[in-house]
């Protein structure tokens, strides 16, 4: 049975511009909307015209050389399900996908109004969000448990 969605990416009428690649220990885009996202267990790119790739950003680093084409694409389309699996199209046709990690937070997204979300390790995903419940305001809790 496939996973729930439990969260899109905003959508914007033209795509969220890919301003800047981060490649260190771990894989991030910036977007022009604000949206920070940081990879940091192995995920598969796949160009339009290409069979997926799988890519360590744990691992040397010149490796990742082809997503960098990310940058100058825009985020078309992408959602997170409940088990913490992440998937993202852009404007060039090429896709990136994040499974959780059994022992590691593969992926965090921050964006706009206090938007974090974190695919937790083994299963699950939390979101925060600035209109979250008070209790989680105040940073003690997720505004969603785990799902």
């Amino acid at each position: 049975m496939a996973n729930l969605i439990a969260w899109k990416w905003p959508a914007a009428r033209q795509g969220d511009s890919v301003m800047q690649c981060l490649v260190d220990y771990g894989f991030g885009i910036t977007t022009e909307s604000g949206m920070a996202l940081r990879i940091e267990c192995a995920f598969t790119y796949r160009k339009s015209d290409s069979v997926p790739v799988l890519y360590d950003p744990n691992g040397d680093p010149p490796l990742l050389g082809p997503v960098l084409s990310v940058v100058r694409s825009a985020v078309v389309n992408g959602f997170a399900d409940e088990a913490g699996a992440l998937h993202i199209e852009f404007s060039d046709g090429s896709t990136i996908d994040v499974l959780p990690d059994e022992r590691y937070e593969a992926w965090t997204l921050a964006g706009p109004d206090g938007l974090l979300l974190v695919s937790l390790p083994g299963d699950g995903l939390a979101i925060w969000s600035a209109d979250a419940t008070p209790a989680a305001q105040d940073g003690d809790q997720p505004s969603s448990a785990p799902v």
